[in-house]
């Protein structure tokens, strides 16, 4: 069983490590960066006029992908929408 201590310390690594998120290949301005025990959240901002949704992804510091969804998600109804990523730390 992992400790506490080192679940909340491996989050804490992950959270500094976010650097920036795609929508599309395009880069969203992240809002929020929130870390609580073990779990690290990330807000990107709201954003208009997207129609299609094909990849998400967050990538590090360094520019390597932390996490990436692809879909073929058809968005065309919605006025904004904003991404929230929950990652726990297990």
């Amino acid at each position: 069983m992992i400790s506490t201590i080192y679940r909340e310390r491996t989050a804490a690594d992950l959270k500094s490590r976010i650097d920036h998120v795609l929508l599309n290949g395009q880069k969203t301005e992240i809002v929020e960066l929130a870390i609580d025990g073990a779990t690290v959240t990330v807000l990107t901002k709201r954003e208009e006029d997207i129609k299609h949704i094909e990849t998400v992804q967050i990538f590090d510091e360094l520019g390597n992908v932390i996490t990436e969804r692809k879909t073929d998600l058809d968005v065309s109804e919605n006025r904004t929408l904003d991404f929230r990523f929950t990652f726990e730390v297990v």
